[in-house]
């Protein structure tokens, strides 16, 4: 009975492609330009100074118009930021002023659906590039302690990926298990939890690397932009390109047997909503010293 309803579906989103792509006739473009008031613009421009701009990791898992509505309520700001979908499968949040901008920063990585989600600062210049990188707070374990100092830490996060900030202080190194680096992440790289490293040659010490709220990723290949159930080295990738279509209807949640892993800090409960997991970490600077950042 209810067979021919199994095309509805698909037919109704060609359908809507079609009138879609009617409208991008080039019809009007070689009219005379429009000049805007000044003044209007001005004000356009001075009401959109604090701007994030982000995409989704994995898009047909994160849909764009829950994670517009959620965000802002997990940074404590429901009413004060208001979120848009722009095109590219990207969306924008505009904040009332720079403080609870860089408070949204500084508090992150974030993420949505558990998996993580890219956000960086917009300006009218920004290089699309940006869109490909989260910033991360990353453990380093196991440098052996007659090593252990700013130098050998920042050389250590160049070697991972772009360093934005080493937190050490050398009177607290002893009571804490760990360094830690700020680093700007390439999503379109693996990520690497060990590595070997030489301090003297031909010696070489294995180093264990952290992600501080670290969401979903591959446990197959390392990536943050798919599932394991999507991973070309362990099935061939069975999951279709994503065609855009952001819809109501759009998966929030997995549909393979292994969506990946997902790393839950402790005390962090079962969602992102408790944002100051991240701060369980011990910072160098809580110890009684001076966090000392990349000069």
């Amino acid at each position: 009975l209810f067979y021919p309803f199994r095309f509805y579906t698909p037919l109704t989103k060609m359908g809507d492609n079609i009138r879609r792509q009617l409208q991008d006739l080039d019809l009007g473009f070689f009219d005379e330009p429009i000049m805007l008031p000044a003044d209007v613009v001005n004000q356009a421009a001075a009401e959109n100074r604090f701007v994030l701009v982000g995409r989704p990791t994995i898009p047909r898992r994160q849909n764009l118009r829950s994670l517009i509505a959620v965000l802002p309520r997990i940074w404590g700001q429901p009413d004060g930021v208001h979120g848009r979908i722009i095109d590219g499968g990207r969306f924008q949040f505009v904040f009332p002023s720079e403080e609870s901008m860089e408070t949204v920063l500084r508090r992150g990585p974030w993420a949505f659906a558990y998996r993580m989600v890219v956000l960086q600062r917009w300006t009218p210049l920004m290089s699309p590039l940006l869109l490909n990188f989260i910033p991360f707070w990353i453990q380093i374990r196991g440098i052996p302690l007659q090593y252990m100092n700013q130098d050998v830490i920042a050389h250590i996060g160049r070697a991972m990926g772009l360093l934005m900030d080493v937190d050490y202080n050398a009177e607290a190194s002893a009571r804490v298990e760990y360094a830690r680096v700020r680093l700007n992440m390439d999503v379109t790289q693996p990520l690497r939890f060990q590595k070997f490293f030489q301090f003297t040659a031909g010696a070489n010490t294995l180093l264990r690397f952290r992600y501080e709220r670290l969401r979903g990723f591959c446990d197959v290949c390392g990536l943050l932009t798919h599932d394991s159930g999507g991973c070309l080295i362990q099935n061939g990738g069975d999951e279709p390109p994503y065609d855009g279509d952001d819809g109501d209807d759009a998966e929030q949640h997995p549909a393979h047997n292994n969506p990946g892993v997902e790393i839950l800090e402790t005390g962090d409960g079962d969602a992102m909503e408790n944002d100051e997991a991240g701060e369980e970490f011990p910072k160098w600077s809580s110890r009684g010293g001076a966090s000392r950042g990349i000069h």
